[in-house]
């Protein structure tokens, strides 16, 4: 989960040209990954990975609106 939130990070314009996967992938991920269940994962990863959801779902509204 680590190093898919650092590609993403670090690819962000290849990520634009794909964010709707990208967010798809987020999402089920936080709802099926034990290591992101709010009981049991680690509270920094699960922070994390809703951080980068919020922000590329910001991205997929914005490029919404342009258009």
């Amino acid at each position: 989960m680590r190093a898919l939130l650092d590609l993403v990070r670090e690819n962000g314009a290849a990520v634009q040209a794909i964010l709707v996967p990208v967010q798809e992938l987020l999402a089920q991920a936080s709802k099926n990954l034990t290591i992101l269940d709010p009981e049991l994962g680690e509270e920094e990863l699960i922070k994390s990975v809703a951080a980068e959801l919020a922000k590329v779902t910001a991205r997929v509204a914005e490029n919404s609106e342009r258009r």
